[in-house]
């Protein structure tokens, strides 16, 4: 792949060169490629922002992630982590707390085409997000909770800017400021609704299931660039504890098995070039409320396969409860 990217950066900057060596029979073409070029910089940029909103939903799976997708449509490497977690004060009061932090790489090919005629240049964008969120738990029933939050979202689309591309760029005469500075900081807001059940019976087996939508607008505020996405998604998690039998620290050991699937009806959907994801983990929990770490009670280490229109990967949380 490297050796491709290399080859075609070159073959690009061979032709832009030829493009300054004869301008006069050049000049229609030259128009052309600019305006295609151009474009498809413009939509990676909004795909990078698209692919931001994988980091800023706050997902009950938090962990890291490893996708590859490869069609027609969609060509692209994306590796992505998420921090963080939520808590509700207490019984009295019922506010929710709810903070992630998010990191994602997404290596989108550029594609540059005029009938038969196509120009690859790679793009590599970086993204970091932070989202904070607060709630107020309404208890529907026992172990059933319906939670409205409001969230916030700040974030930094970061990018790989090459010597070849701003070579092109400036051959082309094409608006690059937001790959020249570097990148562009994001902000968002927005708001979810989530209903959660939780029950454990006396010996040990244990439930979860959560049904949550997204919806976090995200938009550029810095570096003069009109980059905007619409993050939304809307999940259904699940998480089974079995007990082993076993036995550590006085308290019980336990198999956790995960189901769950994702709508991504917003742009991230479009930007992965799938509208839905779903994924199934396993794993393994302790528990740690009779030890001497603080506030933690549990923590648990789950592997899990992630599946999509044109795409697999995998992912690996670990997990703490508090």
């Amino acid at each position: 792949m490297a050796e491709i990217r290399a080859l075609a950066a070159a073959a690009l900057c061979v032709f832009a060169i030829c493009l300054s060596a004869a301008p006069a029979a050049a000049q229609s073409l030259e128009g052309v490629i600019r305006r295609l070029t151009q474009q498809r910089l413009n939509e990676n940029a909004d795909s990078a922002l698209a692919v931001l909103g994988v980091s800023a939903v706050p997902s009950e799976t938090a962990g890291t992630l490893a996708l590859e997708g490869g069609s027609a449509f969609a060509d692209y490497d994306l590796q992505a982590a998420q921090l963080g977690g939520g808590f509700t004060l207490s019984e009295s009061v019922p506010l929710y707390l709810e903070g992630f932090i998010g990191w994602s790489r997404y290596d989108p090919v550029l594609i540059a085409s005029r009938g038969e005629k196509r120009s690859l240049l790679p793009l590599k964008y970086t993204n970091v997000a932070a989202t904070g969120a607060v709630g107020w738990d309404f208890e529907l029933a026992e172990g059933l909770i319906l939670r409205p939050m409001a969230h916030v979202a700040l974030g930094r689309v970061q990018t790989d800017t090459s010597v070849a591309a701003e070579f092109i760029a400036r051959r082309l005469d094409l608006d690059i400021s937001f790959l020249k500075d570097g990148g562009y900081w994001v902000g968002g807001l927005g708001g979810a609704l989530a209903l959660s059940f939780n029950k454990r019976w006396e010996n040990d087996y244990e439930v979860d299931f959560t049904l949550r939508h997204t919806h976090i607008q995200l938009e550029s505020i810095s570096g003069g660039f009109g980059a905007e996405a619409t993050a939304i998604t809307t999940g259904l998690w699940s998480r089974l504890r079995i007990p082993t039998g076993l036995r550590l620290f006085d308290r019980p050991v336990r198999i956790v098995t995960e189901a769950s699937g994702s709508l991504l009806t917003g742009d991230q959907g479009q930007a992965l070039a799938t509208d839905w994801l779903v994924q199934g983990g396993l794993g393994g929990e302790i528990d740690l409320e009779n030890t001497w770490v603080p506030w933690v009670t549990t923590t648990r280490l789950v592997a899990r396969a992630t599946y999509g229109d044109n795409l697999t990967g995998f992912s690996i949380g670990l997990a703490a409860s508090f």
